[in-house]
């Protein structure tokens, strides 16, 4: 009877040592739960002034959609591919990410998977001058893909 005791005290130490490393990640993963829940929809906006020597600065815009990755992806596409105003100049289907032109402007669009039906949005472009959160070009992108997607969308605080 010892000895079974002895033989089983590993196993409940391992058993032990697994139990207690996978338990504290639920109430982590329901705090990620909440965070994404409050955040979904909310436009951040950060805005980089002009570099030395005259080159434009960047303008980010991002959100976080109640939907796939992969339809998040399709839709920005599509509409970048009928927007006659701009250029699709490359995309990675794979990697959820595109790249699109107008005249010397550049803007890359990135699509990440949160969770099967949580992603985020990223859109990077060229700042344009005098441009704030409700005049930038990328914040304006979101918003017409949110639409598009039947998404409740608006620029954070």
């Amino acid at each position: 009877m010892v000895k079974k005791a002895i033989r089983l005290v590993p196993i409940l130490a391992v058993l032990g040592t697994l139990v207690s490393t996978v338990v504290p990640l639920a109430p982590a993963h329901a705090q990620w739960v909440f965070v994404a829940r409050k955040a979904l929809g909310r436009i951040q906006h950060m805005r980089e002034e002009n570099q030395p020597g005259g080159r434009p600065g960047y303008d980010f815009a991002t959100v976080i959609l109640e939907a796939p990755a992969d339809k998040v992806f399709a839709t920005a596409l599509e509409m970048a591919r009928k927007n006659t105003a701009v250029r699709v100049v490359m995309q990675d289907p794979a990697q959820r990410r595109f790249q699109i032109a107008e005249g010397d402007r550049m803007a890359t669009l990135n699509v990440v998977s949160f969770s099967d039906d949580v992603s985020q949005l990223l859109i990077a472009g060229h700042a344009g001058p005098g441009e704030d959160s409700t005049a930038s070009r990328v914040v304006q992108a979101v918003l017409r893909i949110c639409k598009e997607m039947n998404k409740e969308c608006q620029v954070g605080g």
